[in-house]
């Protein structure tokens, strides 16, 4: 299974996060201000690549 992460460095952190919207999962939450895919909802889709503006959603290696 594929899994992903949000890289922080790239993330606009914008309250309306269209990768968070996207997921059908709902595995996008929100944590102090930073976004991050919790890897036990998330169902490696990928569809969250696709959604972020940013490009801060990338493949992780967990």
């Amino acid at each position: 299974m594929n899994t992903f992460a949000i890289n922080p460095a790239r993330c606009d952190r914008a309250p309306g996060c269209r990768v968070k919207k996207e997921c059908p999962a709902n595995a996008v939450i929100q944590l102090d201000g930073n976004y991050y895919i919790d890897l036990n909802t998330c169902r490696g889709c990928g569809l969250c690549v696709k959604a972020c503006p940013k490009g801060a959603v990338e493949e992780s290696s967990f």
